[in-house]
């Protein structure tokens, strides 16, 4: 029986591994790393990194990077960056922050405008001066007097006068059983900017530091993190990937998440995860962060594929077969995971966790 099971786990991972070839897509990590400010630096092992390549080496070879997995270790962090040469939406967060943009100016109200010069990707709006990466909606009015959202759009350039925004799938009220508008962006189309700004996220390390953030922006509803907590728990994942934090707050419909670290907050566009305002905050600093966020909820334990995959990594088979870590994104699991039921409360992987996961380190 259990000669089986290794056999149809091989068969699963062989395929897997197969399609993420044809996806170009490829795994590269590096264990008990130190030094979070130096990751992107650093040689990273597997994959098409083979030891030889860091992460900015791979971006130079046109690699981009889809997500990044953090987990504890006994000496430090490990990293896993799933890197595609397909085009993604990615924006460069670390260039956001260092600008002469003036923290806390960020409106969360609706802001709508007329869309000219269309083509069948982008158009122009008559408003300056907006952040790269703000996102919105694109209604269409009919005859008869019925709208319609037929996609999102985000800034993709601006100035002093106009900003040039690019059209994304509308997929916020996706459902397989009802029809799907095959309406196209047309001149004189309404463009709603910061569509659902006031509905948000909030990722706090600290009981204080949460309730602070609330009364502060006491004007945003924010979905209580138990909820995304309990999420993580019922699908078997101690710490949420970037991919993870994004998809959950699309799937409630959020429009922006707050992500605290050190006595900062980092306000980001659910849809485009650009950093689009930062504020002050200043709360009860505790001399242990949580992670991964504050919440009530406890045990948010690894999923059995994990632990099976630790049972299995090490066989001689394995090493022969896929090499060093040459796994697909589907199969990549997470090492030196948290114990059952238990909370990290290193003071310093909070803060690194996050700023690697929003691209600041």
């Amino acid at each position: 029986m259990r000669k089986a099971s290794a056999k149809l786990f091989l068969a699963t991972i062989t395929l897997f591994a197969t399609s993420a070839l044809s996806a170009q897509t490829t795994v590269c990590y590096k264990k008990d790393w130190t030094s979070p400010s130096t990751i992107d630096k650093v040689k990273l092992d597997g994959g098409a990194c083979k030891g030889e390549a860091s992460f900015l080496d791979m971006k130079k070879k046109g690699w981009k990077l889809k997500d990044i997995r953090i987990t504890s270790s006994k000496k430090g962090l490990n990293y896993q960056y799933i890197l595609t040469t397909k085009n993604i939406l990615r924006f460069n967060n670390k260039k956001f922050v260092s600008s002469n943009v003036t923290p806390g100016t960020l409106t969360f109200s609706p802001i709508k405008t007329s869309l000219t010069n269309v083509t069948k990707n982008s158009a122009i709006i008559n408003i300056g001066n907006l952040r790269i990466g703000q996102s919105g909606v694109v209604m269409k009015t009919y005859d008869n007097g019925k709208k319609i959202i037929i996609a999102n759009a985000y800034v993709e350039a601006t100035n002093d006068t106009s900003s040039k925004v690019k059209f994304l799938r509308f997929e916020g009220l996706k459902q397989d059983a009802l029809p799907n508008s095959k309406s196209k962006v047309q001149e004189n189309d309404t463009l709603i900017l910061n569509y659902m700004y006031d509905k948000s996220l909030l990722i706090a390390p600290s009981q204080d530091a949460f309730i602070v953030a609330r009364a502060k922006f006491r004007h945003n509803t924010f979905l209580h993190s138990d909820i995304f907590a309990a999420k993580l728990k019922t699908d078997r994942e101690p710490l949420p990937s970037r991919t993870t934090i994004q998809k959950f707050a699309k799937d409630q419909n959020l429009g922006t998440i707050f992500i605290i670290i050190s006595n900062k907050v980092y306000i980001l566009d659910s849809k485009t995860f650009a950093i689009l305002d930062t504020f002050t905050l200043a709360y009860n600093y505790l001399d242990t962060d949580v992670m991964p966020f504050y919440t009530r909820i406890s045990g948010i334990e690894e999923s059995v594929l994990d632990s099976v995959w630790k049972g299995f990594k090490n066989l001689t088979i394995l090493k022969d077969i896929f090499g060093d870590d040459e796994r697909s994104e589907e199969e990549i699991l997470l090492e030196g995971e948290m114990k059952k039921d238990e909370i990290v409360n290193r003071n310093d992987m909070y803060s690194d966790y996050y700023k690697t996961i929003l691209g600041l380190n």
